[in-house]
């Protein structure tokens, strides 16, 4: 992931050992305003408490926190000079809740890929099994792509592998523990010109998902190319892309469910269903 020419990656550290990163112009006012209150505590205070609100995805959430928790930043590049840090930045503006903002501020959109997730006997079972079921494939709402529901002992497969990573995944997202509800588990086959469009998580039940997942696999050797992953910055109207992924064959991309994403077109020049892209894909759903 590539930080923007004239960003500054800002990592808050709050009690209790949380964090959250944002990607800030150097000169937005949020930045100073982060560093004030940071420079109150060493200087010993007296002012009370303020709370920051921090809008997140596109303005759906805020990011609501007191200026007493705010225990530290981290900032890349390094924050050094007059210049950057102003001597009067004790006396730099202050957003309360009820305050606007500046340019609301956007997140990096995390992601985790993980290679060779399955042992290569299991990966050769799996796609058998995919290539003896294609009857029973079925088509799905994007174009080109077929789905199969009853994947048969693979369900199980993945979902006791996925349960087992969620503690790390979770860590790694920053999104805090939860109760564990289902893991979705869906076989989908992508030919021809599949492709999907940007899913920003509106649906329905998008609510219960909390983490999203892409196994990716196909038969040997490959007859496709395209069809990368691009995930987008949450935070921003539009956004832009936080990262493109290049599936890689036995590979599984994990991503929080609340970023958009979209797949790019995949091209197979032949058409046989032996010949598509092969994918388990689902989420971690919270507990109702």
């Amino acid at each position: 992931m590539v930080r923007n020419e004239g960003e500054v990656s800002v990592t808050l550290l709050l009690n209790g050992g949380h964090s959250r990163t944002l990607y800030l112009a150097r000169k937005d006012p949020l930045l100073n305003s982060l560093i004030s209150s940071i420079g109150e505590k060493s200087y010993g205070g007296g002012r009370p408490a303020r709370p920051f609100n921090i809008r997140l995805d596109q303005g759906r959430r805020s990011f609501i926190f007191s200026s007493t928790d705010l225990v530290g930043l981290v900032t890349d590049p390094p924050i050094s000079g007059d210049a950057e840090v102003p001597s009067a930045a004790m006396n730099l503006p202050r957003y309360a809740v009820a305050d606007p903002q500046p340019e609301a501020p956007y997140e990096k959109s995390p992601y985790l890929v993980l290679e060779n997730f399955v042992d290569e006997t299991q990966l050769a079972e799996l796609v058998r099994f995919t290539l003896a079921s294609e009857r029973s494939f079925a088509a799905a709402s994007d174009g080109n792509v077929l789905a199969l529901r009853d994947l048969g002992r693979f369900s199980g497969l993945f979902r006791d592998r996925i349960r087992s990573l969620v503690p790390q995944l979770t860590t790694a997202f920053g999104i805090g523990d939860f109760a564990i509800g289902d893991v979705d588990c869906v076989l989908s086959a992508e030919n021809d010109g599949a492709a999907s469009e940007r899913d920003d998580e509106e649906e329905a039940d998008a609510a219960d998902r909390a983490i999203s997942y892409a196994f990716y696999f196909h038969g040997e050797p490959k007859r496709f190319s395209g069809g990368a992953f691009r995930l987008y910055n949450a935070g921003l109207v539009g956004g832009t892309a936080a990262a493109e992924i290049e599936p890689r064959n036995n590979s599984i991309l994990f991503f929080p469910s609340e970023c958009p994403h979209e797949v790019l077109p995949l091209r197979c020049p032949s058409g046989r269903f032996a010949d598509s892209r092969f994918a388990v894909i689902g989420s971690v759903r919270r507990a109702g």
